[in-house]
């Protein structure tokens, strides 16, 4: 038997089909391996770096840890304390002051109704969600009131 018919029997070819998709089949696995470290090592660091990126936070997290300890998002809620259009400045319940600014595209509403901004008053109670800007301000996006 040559070199030839060797390399084209059926047995060659069964042999090299099935090295061909054993080394697939180590790359795929290889590859979730490599998927599954780079998560790991992302949640770890992110554990890690946790009171850098949002805040000073216990260094016990997530244990002992209340509600009102998380960083909070782009948004207030509490009482109206003083309107100039197009801003206002709402206390929270822990009292601080957020000045929120009503834009153009800015919604308001009353249970479901939409209203104008000129209808909020002082001691109004009102869930605001928004951007900060440069100005330490929220630029509202919604404005709900609460009464």
């Amino acid at each position: 038997m040559n070199y030839k018919d060797s390399t084209q029997s059926k047995k060659f070819r069964g042999i090299v089909i099935g090295f061909g998709i054993a080394t697939f089949t180590l790359l795929v696995f290889r590859a979730g391996i490599v998927v599954g470290y780079r998560k790991a090592h992302f949640s770890a660091r992110l554990g890690d770096n946790y009171s850098r990126a949002f805040g000073n936070r216990p260094t016990d997290f997530p244990f002992g840890m209340m509600a009102s300890d998380l960083p909070g998002g782009h948004g207030t809620v509490g009482k109206i304390v003083g309107i100039t259009l197009p801003t206002f400045v709402v206390a929270s319940p822990d009292n601080v002051e957020k000045i929120v600014l009503i834009k153009a595209d800015t919604i308001i509403r009353r249970w479901r109704d939409t209203i104008a901004s000129s209808s909020l008053i002082i001691n109004d109670s009102v869930v605001v969600l928004g951007t900060p800007n440069d100005q330490g301000e929220i630029e509202a996006r919604l404005i709900r009131t609460i009464k």
